[in-house]
């Protein structure tokens, strides 16, 4: 039985979500990244700026597309549109734009490269469009978000998106926050990390103070990574928790820091929906007003200059998605009319980046089934079989894989293009272009590995064995690390490399061709223990630049840029993508990179990137797309 809402009450609750939105967007900003707890009072002083959030920004290009597209919006569009409009460099999103600019579509555009920003709040945040095009449709209304957050997420982003987008579209019926979340739950398992984070936080609220629940969140799911979506959304919940429907809870929001405007916003979005904008206090709407900022970095779209015209502009395309579905009734909205852009939807990409075939799923939007022929062609990718024929009935979704390999010859570009041509009925509709990354190759040598001789004498008073010729079970067991002892030089490198007479090294010397920015040094040698390697590559520049050389290593390290020494790294670190960054100069055609990792440990983690330099800090550039190394 489907449910009723009125057009008016419809609008209403979109206006009090936009509003929810904005008003934390407005608090929260100011003190974004700061991973402490506050105690920040409510004051008109913190609404005399207004800032422009990616967390509504995102939304406002997300209701750009579904005005053209309507509610048949799948991978393809989210990936186009962003491409673009978007224009922001940071983590994930970062990641997302290149992936995208490559020819890697979602949801390996989430995957790719993203093994640090997978799990950040760049998707939870933009949920609520989801649940506001699907009032009273949960289930849809996650549909929507999965597709969305897989363009630059995975695993549990997408989950809290999905969760999130429901609780959104279960707000226009049900105001009580625990009934919101069950909605929410119902969409996953009980083994599901999303369904045992929230349980979890709905516990702690019940039986701790907030205070106290505040610190369990913070110990558990605390994360250097101040976007961590676990940690951020785990304190969303505790905050509408405490607020018990109020709307003043967005301040209990903003004590919790962190992710400050992505906690606040989400949590006063959800309690601006299910209150609507004429139960808001009129306090909250003279604080926020009613002007609507949009980042400058979102270029080219039309949208409303005001956060009414906003929330008018939602429930106009809304009404689309609710006739589109039929499971909710509204009384009292315009007609529009619907028209499909396109017979189908036909997505092409791959599941894992060592993978050798192509996932292909395709959806039939029409009621009649359809005869879909994909023709693959490349010069870059060998496909054995380069037709794929499908049967799909109406309404209906197929999915299937076709196989691909990699000639071995090196390449200079960033990608391996290809491109697919749907045919309908016999009838071209579309020509899909698509790539596989390519990250070059690089010539790894070593391990080099020397024994320290300082552990061999015995335990005096315990002695490790029974024959004193022995050395000690220390020295059995451990190497040393060298960090003084040249085992090659940079000119016998580059003799290596031009000769490339790898077999008469009495050391290993190999190319190598890493899957990404992470290279994976323990999948070239079998042994453990404390080791020196050498990586040896060369970067070609059209022209003198500067770039940035971004590096992540868990270990000690060194970079010499065309002999240059350019970083030295001298303790034990985290890796993660901008631990290291250095500016470094490129002459106009070869230069030359070798980094020397010292271990003391089994596992090695180093990653390498570079991103363009224009005046501004790495976190504020994009990643580069034309360096390819090479040997």
């Amino acid at each position: 039985m489907s449910r009723t809402l009125d057009y008016t009450t419809y609008l209403d609750k979109i206006h009090g979500g936009w509003i929810g939105k904005c008003a934390g967007g407005i608090l929260g900003a100011p003190i974004e990244g700061i991973k402490a707890f506050n105690q920040i009072e409510l004051s008109e002083k913190l609404f005399e700026t207004n800032f422009p959030n990616d967390d509504l920004d995102l939304q406002v290009l997300w209701l750009d597309m579904v005005k053209q597209k309507g509610p048949w919006v799948r991978e393809n569009d989210f990936a186009d549109h962003w491409k673009q409009h978007v224009r922001f460099p940071w983590g994930e999103y970062g990641v997302a734009s290149r992936n995208i600019e490559l020819g890697v579509y979602p949801p390996e555009s989430g995957t790719h490269n993203n093994h640090y920003w997978y799990r950040g709040m760049g998707s939870p945040i933009r949920s609520e469009i989801w649940g506001m095009l699907c009032p009273g449709m949960p289930e849809r209304a996650a549909f929507y978000a999965e597709i969305d957050s897989s363009l630059d997420h995975r695993q549990f982003s997408i989950d809290a998106e999905k969760f999130l987008s429901a609780c959104a579209a279960e707000a226009f019926f049900e105001s009580d926050l625990r009934t919101l979340f069950q909605v929410g739950l119902n969409l996953f398992s009980e083994e599901s990390e999303l369904h045992q984070m929230v349980t979890t936080v709905m516990n702690w609220a019940e039986k701790c103070s907030y205070e106290v629940a505040m610190g369990k969140i913070k110990s558990f799911y605390g994360d250097a990574d101040f976007t961590s979506a676990p940690m951020n959304v785990a304190f969303t919940l505790l905050a509408l928790l405490k607020s018990e429907g109020s709307f003043d809870g967005i301040m209990d929001a903003l004590h919790l820091g962190h992710d400050s405007d992505c906690v606040v916003a989400t949590a006063g979005a959800l309690l601006g929906i299910a209150k609507g904008y004429k139960n808001l206090d009129p306090k909250w709407k003279e604080l926020v007003g009613d002007e609507l900022l949009v980042s400058p970095e979102i270029v080219g779209i039309e949208h409303a200059d005001t956060i009414s015209g906003l929330a008018q502009e939602t429930a106009e395309v809304g009404v689309t998605f609710i006739q589109h579905f039929d499971e909710t009734q509204l009384n009292n909205a315009p007609e529009i009319n619907l028209s499909s852009p396109l017979p189908c939807h036909v997505n092409v990409y791959r599941s894992l980046e060592d993978a050798s075939e192509l996932n292909v799923k395709c959806e039939n939007y029409t009621g009649n089934s359809q005869s879909i022929k994909l023709v693959f062609q490349s010069g870059d990718l060998v496909f054995p079989e380069n037709t794929m024929e499908l049967s799909v009935a109406g309404q209906e979704t197929v999915e299937d894989t076709i196989a691909f390999k990699i000639p071995k010859t090196s390449i200079s570009k960033s990608s391996r293009a290809y491109s697919v041509e749907v045919q309908v009925d016999g009838e071209q509709v579309q020509t899909l272009q698509r790539a596989l990354p390519y990250y070059g190759n690089w010539l790894l040598l070593g391990p080099f590995i020397q024994d320290d001789p300082a552990l061999v004498p015995m335990d005096e008073d315990y002695p490790d064995h029974g024959l004193a010729s022995l050395p000690s079970f220390q020295y059995m067991n451990q190497d040393r690390v060298n960090i003084d002892t040249d085992f090659i030089t940079l000119e016998k490198v580059r003799k290596i490399a031009e000769q490339k007479d790898y077999d008469a090294q009495p050391f290993m010397a190999q190319e190598i061709q890493p899957s990404g920015f992470v290279i994976n040094l323990g999948d070239y040698y079998l042994g453990r223990g404390e080791r020196t390697l050498y990586l040896y590559t060369k970067l070609k520049s059209t022209e003198a630049q500067q770039v940035w050389l971004t590096m992540g290593c868990s270990v000690f390290f060194r970079v010499w840029n065309n002999g240059e020494l350019v970083h030295h790294q001298q303790e034990i670190q985290r890796c993660w993508p901008y631990a290291t960054r250095e500016l470094i100069s490129l002459q106009p055609g070869e230069n030359d990179l070798l980094i020397r990792v010292d271990s003391p440990v089994d596992e090695i983690n180093l990653e390498v990137g570079f991103k363009d330099f224009a005046g501004k800090h790495a976190h504020q550039s994009f990643w580069n797309t034309d360096l390819v190394p090479y040997v």
